[in-house]
């Protein structure tokens, strides 16, 4: 699992490091043409501008339809994972077919992690099932979301910086509405189409991982004082799967952010979700949970 979702985030890393470096070469060469337009710079700009143009296309028509499948592959065995822990059904409607075993065994023979961190990583709540499993992606679906937000303002805020750079360089030089499209905005396209369209998926998971995790959380805390009726937990469990299935939705539609950047807030956002699921168990305790935790049916 962790092994697939590596190989997305290079993937999306070689994509960007293409695209920045088409973009400050072209920027680059509009600062040497306007010190000393000789032949070979003239050469260089258009070499640089018809490279934009080829990776643009090149990532319009391919690449994006090789990093989806990637990513769809990454989600699937994420899916896989915690289907078997959370002991849910598997959605053979939204998902389709499970991985080989033999590709998820090659997988996982390359995870250079520990399996301490993993355990970390879903420890799950004292509560009865299946209000466990709930309060469990509940933490997933927030923490993920907001990681996926400050993501998303910080592309959109180099995309209009960057933006702001090109033009504030057009002002400066004199140049025309040509010179700008050809000389900056067409080796800019391929970074600026990658950054757009990072933007709108990782906010769009943003609002629908919130939206899902509201909701699931007030219906947990309706469904508190009849925990232990057969009905509620059927309906609770129908509910756990339900909600799972948005989780694959959502890493299915866009990579993980980069790991560095994840890193760099994650002391201070495992310490603010790990007292929201202490808030949740609280509450679901005083809305009148059993304390002594059902036998856990399996799914």
């Amino acid at each position: 699992m962790a092994v697939s979702h590596v190989r997305v985030r290079r993937l999306a890393a070689v994509r960007i490091a293409i695209s920045v470096t088409l973009a400050v070469a072209g920027l680059g060469a509009v600062f040497a043409g306007s010190i000393n337009s000789t032949p070979f710079i003239r050469s260089l700009s258009l070499t640089i501008t018809v490279a934009g143009a080829v990776w643009a296309l090149t990532y319009a028509i391919g690449v994006g339809t090789w990093a989806h499948r990637e990513l769809h592959r990454a989600a699937l065995l994420q899916e896989m994972f915690e289907v078997r822990f959370f002991q849910l059904r598997w959605n053979h409607v939204l998902a389709g077919d499970e991985l080989p075993a033999e590709d998820v065994h090659k997988l996982s023979s390359r995870f250079r992690g520990t399996e301490e961190s993993l355990r970390t990583s879903y420890a799950m709540p004292n509560l009865p099932a299946p209000f466990d499993v709930l309060a469990r992606q509940q933490q997933n679906l927030a923490w993920g979301g907001r990681v996926r937000r400050r993501y998303a303002k910080a592309v959109l805020a180099a995309i209009l910086a960057w933006a702001a750079c090109g033009l504030l360089t057009a002002m400066i030089r004199g140049s025309t509405v040509t010179d700008f499209v050809v000389q900056w905005c067409v080796p800019s396209l391929g970074m600026l189409m990658l950054g757009w369209d990072t933007f709108r998926d990782q906010r769009g998971i943003f609002t629908e991982r919130r939206r899902v995790a509201r909701w699931s959380r007030a219906r947990c805390l309706q469904s508190a004082a009849l925990g232990q009726d057969p009905l509620v937990q059927q309906d609770l469990w129908l509910m756990a799967r339900q909600v799972q299935d948005q989780l694959f939705l959502t890493r299915r539609r866009a990579a993980r952010v980069p790991a560095w950047f994840f890193h760099r807030y994650h002391t201070q956002d495992s310490s603010d979700f790990t007292a929201g699921l202490a808030e949740m168990r609280r509450s679901l305790l005083e809305g009148g949970l059993p304390v002594r935790p059902p036998p856990r049916p399996r799914q």
